[in-house]
């Protein structure tokens, strides 16, 4: 294990750097939440960076929407798949806490299926969420999801196929943030104000979130959700600054 890395976050890397995982994230299409906020806050054109993508799932399609898309993955196993795969795609090795883009050079940046949660521990994400304010333009959105810890209440329908798992973590509902040992990976599941309080720490502001389309009652939904998606936007700057 490298010096200086946490135990924890060398699982979680480890945890892409096998065929087990590229048969797992070897799938290309777009969920309804993703599609529906494409489509709101995207416009043709423009600059998106993929952060933590994988096997360039959502940075193909992203291309293929006529979007100016990099993707960047810490694991170098899946940047060397998806290279093979689409060479024509603008994939780099990289981790989001520390990333190589000059400030305010992109339109929006994506970090999708919940992978800012597997960032350990909460300051290598808090880091993350500074490089996205940094690289952001003005007007620039942010759009990530993350794993909601109030799904772990036993009320919730989710998890309940997980039911071993779900009674041993559900008294984490009641916090705001808790890291949970999920398949083998540590995953932070975070509340709704923890969400937002990190990430307008860092100068983006809240816009909306998105929960599964399940119960048909948006509040309802958004609460027994086991992911949200959320969608932050950096502030334009002013004539005083």
């Amino acid at each position: 294990m490298p010096e200086g890395i946490p135990t924890e976050r060398a699982v979680n890397l480890n945890y892409y750097r096998n065929a087990a995982a590229l048969a797992a994230f070897s799938f290309y299409r777009l969920l309804d939440e993703e599609e529906e906020l494409f489509a709101k806050y995207y416009v043709k054109g423009q600059s998106v960076l993929d952060l933590a993508c994988g096997m360039a799932r959502t940075t193909l399609l992203l291309h293929e929407l006529g979007m100016n898309v990099r993707g960047i993955d810490q694991s170098r196993l899946f940047i060397e798949t998806a290279r093979k795969r689409f060479p024509y795609l603008d994939l780099h090795e990289g981790s989001f806490d520390s990333l190589d883009e000059a400030d305010s050079s992109y339109d929006h940046i994506l970090l999708a299926l919940n992978s800012i949660d597997y960032a350990f521990p909460v300051s290598q994400r808090e880091a993350a969420l500074r490089e996205c304010a940094r690289i952001l333009k003005p007007g620039g959105t942010l759009i990530y999801s993350s794993h909601n810890i109030k799904s772990l209440h036993l009320c919730s329908p989710h998890y309940w196929n997980q039911i071993r798992w779900k009674l041993r973590n559900c008294a984490d509902a009641f916090h705001d943030s808790r890291y949970i040992l999920e398949a083998g990976q540590h995953t932070l599941y975070t509340s709704q104000q923890f969400v937002k309080k990190q990430t307008e720490t860092v100068g983006l502001q809240f816009v909306e979130l998105r929960g599964f389309k399940k119960i048909g009652v948006q509040t309802l939904d958004q609460y027994f959700s086991p992911y949200l998606h959320y969608v932050f936007r950096k502030l334009p700057k002013t004539s005083n600054g």
